[in-house]
Formats: structure tokens, sequence, C-alpha cells
């Protein structure tokens, strides 16, 4: 279960004090709010609606693959057989900070080709 603590932190210790020996409880920084999330997308569906690229245009989750691409950092795993791969981006486990970052750029660029 992931949940974010909110004013009624009653609840939480509960189902803390439920939690069956041997479960994780992890406390973090929340990640990207949902304010961020709806700016990014909205910002998205309007770059694939107006910006054609060599007379293309590209559909949202086109453009959302270009971007993790383009301003987000892959990770390096190291497979089972000792090759290193590097994975593919994501937004999901930007912070808050992060995803301003990423989310800056991504208006940037849609300013840039206007």
């Amino acid at each position: 279960m992931k949940m974010t603590l909110t004013d009624n932190r009653v609840k939480v210790h509960a189902l803390i004090d439920q939690a069956p020996n041997g479960y994780v409880i992890e406390i973090k920084e929340q990640n990207r709010t949902h304010e961020q999330n709806a700016l990014y997308w909205s910002a998205v569906h309007e770059i694939a609606e107006s910006i054609f690229l060599q007379g293309k245009k590209f559909t949202p989750q086109v453009w959302h693959i270009y971007f993790k691409q383009r301003f987000l950092p892959g990770k390096m795993v190291e497979l089972p057989n000792g090759q290193l791969l590097e994975t593919e981006p994501t937004t999901t486990d930007l912070t808050k900070p992060e995803f301003s970052g990423f989310v800056t750029q991504v208006l940037q660029f849609q300013e840039e080709n206007r």
C-alpha cells in the first residue's frame, strides 16, 4: 500500500501497528505533484497538436518518449551475464524538483519550436 501523509496521522500509525513483521515501510518526499503532472501533460498535448517536425505530426505518447530520451538519463544495470544495459529513462521516480526541471525543459522546447 502506498499513501500520502495527511493531517490524519492516527490512521497511518494504525496501519503501521497492523503491518506484519517483515514488511518494509518507506517514508520519503512525495514524487511529482498532480499539478506538475497536469501541467506536463497539458504541454505535451499542446505540442502534439501544434508542432510539426519535418512536416510530421506526432502523438502525445511519442512526444513523451522523445522528451524522456532527450532530457532524462537512463540507469545502468548489470545483467546476470555481466552485460551492462542502460534502462529507458522514466519520470515515475523523479522528485518534485527533478520533475520541475524536466517540465521546464519541455516548456523551453515548446517555446523554441512555436
